[in-house]
């Protein structure tokens, strides 16, 4: 080998060792997840329900702000299907690149308890915020004759498996309310599935079942109307809304809790400075008086719990509704 190969060579080891190092900064520096750039176009937000339920409100309600906030339009996107499953699994192998978030409730952690061929645990995602809470509340038809919660669990201890509850479907929250409440109040009482919270509702005010588990905000109309009546929220405290309502925590069942919560999160291995930036984002949005005051007005409490603690609340809620799961004889063979 002469000195000209040896040139050669060097030139060739000193080129290559260029566009490497080039190829790193671009990697590192000159992608979307950087920080300093980030966010450079605009974001999703998948709902994983359909327009106009509970969910989807929470989304618009967050998204004009988010949006002024992080100098970018934030979209809501509605991926409906299999009681959210859908919406949620197209989330979970999405780019772990901060343009893709997930809105969704307690579905995140109940489905894979109860449904067959669910691949996603909510530890396969980052949370970034737990927004919003609403109790669930236990109603039956104004004509009813049952006026306080003891009417109805005496009711259903005296003759078990007639009363009957409508639910959205297994995996829903009305669905681990009812069978939580079957389980703390040792009764037996018929499940009835449904699709959606508005034919659950139907089913309750036709006559065809006996009880319903909405959360507050999706019945506040039906009180309002005169056409339910509420027997007990299960909350430690009582709500704003229904100030003549008494809690399961009054009425000495303490730890009969049930809370629909909508939270947002993002793909596991998300870039931990998006990951802040967007937690700061949502922290923000949910201390603006406007986005308060609009999500109070339907009946949300305002919750604004961010990763670390929000982290903590996800494990609590897995060990509790694994529990009722299995309680139910629900759990996903």
């Amino acid at each position: 080998m002469d000195k000209r190969d040896i040139r050669r060579i060097k030139r060739f080891i000193g080129g290559f060792f260029t566009i490497t190092l080039a190829v790193v900064f671009l990697l590192v520096w000159g992608t979307p997840s950087n920080a300093a750039s980030y966010p450079a176009k605009s974001i999703t937000i998948i709902s994983p329900f359909p327009p106009g339920g509970g969910n989807d409100i929470v989304c618009r309600a967050l998204s004009v702000k988010l949006s002024s906030i992080l100098g970018q339009s934030v979209v809501v996107s509605n991926k409906a299907g299999g009681g959210g499953a859908i919406g949620i699994q197209s989330v979970k192998v999405a780019a772990p690149d901060g343009y893709t978030i997930l809105s969704t409730p307690p579905p995140i952690v109940m489905l894979p308890l109860t449904t067959k061929g669910i691949n996603f645990s909510h530890k396969d995602f980052i949370p970034l915020n737990i927004a919003v809470s609403a109790p669930s509340v236990l109603v039956v038809k104004s004509d009813a004759p049952w006026k306080e919660l003891e009417d109805v669990i005496a009711e259903a201890k005296k003759k078990p498996g007639k009363l009957s509850y409508a639910s959205t479907g297994f995996g829903g929250t009305p669905f681990f309310a009812g069978e939580f409440f079957k389980m703390v109040t040792e009764t037996e009482i018929t499940h009835v599935p449904m699709n959606g919270i508005a034919p659950a509702m139907s089913a309750l005010l036709g006559g065809h079942v006996t009880l319903a588990f909405p959360e507050s905000g999706a019945v506040l109309g039906h009180l309002q109307s005169g056409t339910v009546r509420a027997l007990v929220v299960m909350a430690k405290k009582r709500l704003k809304d229904f100030p003549n309502v008494p809690t399961t925590a009054e009425k000495g069942y303490p730890k009969l809790i049930t809370t629909s919560w909508h939270g947002f999160f993002l793909p596991s291995n998300t870039p931990a400075p998006v990951v802040k930036k967007l937690a700061d984002a949502f922290h923000q949005a949910l201390t603006d008086k406007e986005v308060v005051a609009s999500l109070e007005k339907l009946g949300w409490v305002i919750e604004n719990i961010g990763p670390a603690e929000a982290a903590k609340f996800l494990m609590d809620e897995d060990k509790k509704w694994s529990e009722v799961a299995r309680a139910s004889k629900a759990v996903a063979q």
